[in-house]
């Protein structure tokens, strides 16, 4: 998931989000309802047939993480997965992106200067300028 949407802007919310699926050979009925199953998930299975270019910022954020949780990835690599959201849209994303690694074992690799968002991480390094500076677990004991 990128900071960047890379949406097709013409393309429905549906087509975008399962756009992965329909790479990887999925038919089209599964497709449509594994879809619009996860747009319910981030509460946008209304903005389906929407054109992506018609949505807010928030929205166009739920879509590329929608996109992202189609497939039912092993891994999640998320860039400021909350950064274009209002704080409680952004809760709603954190939660379910901690529950699928909390239930489904999704290893999540986040990127975020949100101090809130990495606290709640088992893991945090922090960078500066390209090296590793500190590392601490979940407990905020050093790693």
């Amino acid at each position: 998931m990128f900071q960047q949407f890379f949406l097709n802007p013409n393309a429905s919310v549906l087509e975008n989000v399962v756009l992965p699926l329909k790479i990887a050979g999925v038919g089209a009925r599964e497709r449509k309802a594994r879809g619009i199953a996860v747009l319910a998930q981030l509460e946008l299975d209304d903005k389906a047939r929407n054109k992506a270019i018609d949505l807010s910022g928030g929205q166009k954020q739920r879509v590329v993480i929608a996109r992202a949780l189609v497939n039912n990835p092993k891994v999640i690599f998320a860039d400021e997965p909350t950064g274009n959201l209002d704080s409680a849209t952004g809760r709603l994303v954190e939660d379910m992106l901690f529950t699928l690694n909390k239930e489904h074992g999704i290893t999540l690799v986040i990127v975020t200067h949100d101090t809130e968002l990495a606290a709640r991480c088992d893991r945090q390094m922090f960078i500066r300028d390209g090296r590793e500076v500190r590392s601490l677990d979940n407990q905020g004991a050093a790693a």
